[in-house]
């Protein structure tokens, strides 16, 4: 008899600079990623901007976050922030 063992699932996390923290427990925060160009080889890197959700609304602009993927909150919004490490310094937030 085969005992069959279950994998744990990975789950995958982004970390990002916020960029915005207006709206009601929204945040938007710039994931920056590196890539290298297809055809001429150079490193690139590329921005991508996520809506997450800050229940406690504890995040500012310049605080580097952690956030995860779930369910549909609203229209754009399917990241929640897990992990909040506060701006200690006065850093530029990138637009």
């Amino acid at each position: 008899m085969e005992k069959t063992q279950k994998k744990a699932k990975v789950e995958r996390t982004l970390q990002g600079v916020v960029v915005k923290a207006k709206a009601d427990k929204t945040v938007s925060v710039s994931v920056e990623r590196v890539v290298q160009h297809q055809e001429y080889r150079k490193i690139i890197k590329k921005k991508t901007v996520f809506l997450a959700h800050d229940e406690e609304k504890k995040c500012k602009p310049g605080d580097i976050v952690t956030i995860k993927p779930v369910r549909p909150i609203s229209k754009r919004k399917r990241w929640l922030v897990i992990n909040v490490k506060p701006m200690t310094q006065k850093v530029e937030v990138p637009k």
